[in-house]
């Protein structure tokens, strides 16, 4: 079988090799984002591994690793034993890599100079969230601006974040390329009858999530109508204070922990409703509005960017009792609640496919590897 035009038949069968760099396998939204990319890449063009900074084989998205059959090496047990420090040289001169992407802050700030130090040719990073880590400390955002000088490309997941790093970190406009989260295709989602009244949040209990926010809410609904139930999925350093609140304010919450996927939670639930601060582009979302589950959002960063009618946008300056009332009025419109469920499936097959998102991704390390080369 003949080569492709410019390429020799050795160059067709070298796979281009990428290591995915990421502070932990423990839940997250950037975890979630990288795991859909792992599912839904080009097997046959690139050869993918995966490091985290920290964790074992008892992390949450470990066994996901080994069941997708992606090469994954943590670097060290815990966060504060810093092994990577040593590992991740080895890591790097070993696996030969052409390709590193670094997700999250510590990936960003070890991962980016190190590749460089060992000769990696191409070095990307994943911007996630806006959050008050970085926004609210003018070190941070300096280590930020020193790492970003070690990369070639810097993929936003909203148009908020890019805005952010060009203004804040002075990262250049041309070095970063916005690329919203994807999703793997799943079954279409079941028709719902809406006659429930179950309320759902979920993700990392930490302040940034503002699940106080949730349970003050919560409290506004039951008010309205008892017959109100509410559960949480994941887990954080927030929980037992959260499980406090939720007693001081008379609200029974199911906890139901971190779980590996939230497809069953979601078949329990009759709205999603998400509380930040401040979020890229959350997965959760998507994930809602893939699974005919209606959601309800802060409208913040890049939620107010992607979606008009097919999330609820809650405005974050409103009060927890007028937010409540306007939950109250979507849930009490079954026709309203229907047709959101449908433009929210129909926008996240089309414009937050991984398998849309993912070439282009893709595209960009193969531009930038030749590009490389070439010079």
């Amino acid at each position: 079988m003949a080569a492709e035009p410019g390429r020799t038949l050795t160059d067709k069968k070298r796979r281009i090799r990428v290591l995915h760099l990421i502070d932990s396998l423990e839940l997250g939204g950037a975890q979630t984002a990288l795991f859909a990319w792992l599912k839904e890449h080009d097997r046959d063009r690139f050869e993918v591994h995966l490091a985290s900074i920290h964790g074992t084989s008892e992390s949450f998205f470990y066994a996901r690793a080994k069941e997708l059959n992606i090469p994954v090496t943590t670097l060290s047990p815990r966060r504060w034993l810093p092994f990577y420090v040593f590992r991740l040289p080895l890591q790097l001169i070993v696996g030969r890599y052409d390709i590193v992407h670094c997700h999250l802050f510590a990936s960003n700030w070890l991962g980016k100079p190190m590749a460089r130090l060992f000769g990696v040719p191409v070095i990307v990073s994943q911007d996630q969230c806006n959050d008050a880590f970085r926004s609210r400390s003018a070190f941070v955002t300096r280590i930020d601006q020193i790492a970003n000088l070690f990369c070639d490309q810097v993929f936003a997941v909203s148009r908020s974040i890019r805005d952010y790093l060009v203004e804040h970190e002075h990262v250049p406009p041309e070095k970063i390329r916005v690329i919203p989260n994807g999703l793997p295709e799943v079954p279409p989602a079941p028709a719902r009858d809406f006659f429930r009244r179950r309320v759902g949040g979920a993700g990392r209990l930490v302040a940034q999530k503002n699940f106080e926010r949730f349970l003050r809410i919560a409290s506004v609904l039951l008010a309205s109508d008892p017959s109100y139930e509410f559960k949480i999925a994941g887990s954080g350093p927030m929980e037992e204070a959260l499980r406090r609140l939720a007693r001081e304010l008379g609200v029974q919450v199911e906890w139901i922990g971190p779980q590996p996927t939230l497809d069953r939670f979601f078949t329990e639930i009759d709205l999603f409703l998400l509380t930040s601060d401040f979020e890229g582009l959350p997965m959760t979302v998507l994930e809602a509005l893939q699974a005919g589950v209606p959601t309800a959002a802060m409208a913040v960063d890049g939620i107010k960017e992607e979606f008009v009618d097919e999330v609820a946008l809650l405005d974050p300056a409103s009060s927890d009792s007028e937010i409540g009332q306007q939950i109250v009025a979507l849930m009490a419109d079954r026709e309203a609640l229907s047709a959101q469920t449908q433009r929210g499936i129909a926008l996240v097959s089309t414009r937050f496919s991984a398998r849309n998102q993912i070439p282009k991704i893709e595209r960009v390390y193969v531009d930038l590897l030749a590009r490389r080369r070439r010079s």
